[in-house]
């Protein structure tokens, strides 16, 4: 086809209506290509958040888990974290000097 022939074929009203149309509604709408891109972007990223966070949580229930029924663990975490000691222990804090 020659390019007169597509502009003969272009010029009908509603062919011309419908391209204007879905120019509008492509570039020009608030639901544009562009925020479409932004927002599966942001859904991904969302997506990601959630996973971690599910992570997380799962880890945080086993900690608690075990405080709760391993008595050794429990005691561990109270001596290291929390420097606890029993009634005939000393504890000494060592710091490294720079």
């Amino acid at each position: 086809m020659k390019y007169k022939e597509i502009l003969k074929k272009l010029s009908n009203k509603y062919i011309i209506a419908t391209l204007i149309f879905a120019a509008v509604i492509v570039f020009f709408d608030q639901y544009n290509v562009f925020e479409q891109g932004k927002s599966f972007r942001k859904l991904h990223k969302v997506k990601k958040q959630i996973e971690y966070y599910d992570t997380e949580i799962e880890k945080q229930e086993q900690t608690i888990h075990k405080l709760k029924t391993d008595t050794a663990y429990l005691e561990k975490v109270a001596r290291e974290q929390h420097k606890m000691k029993r009634d005939d222990e000393v504890i000494y804090v060592l710091e490294r000097s720079r």
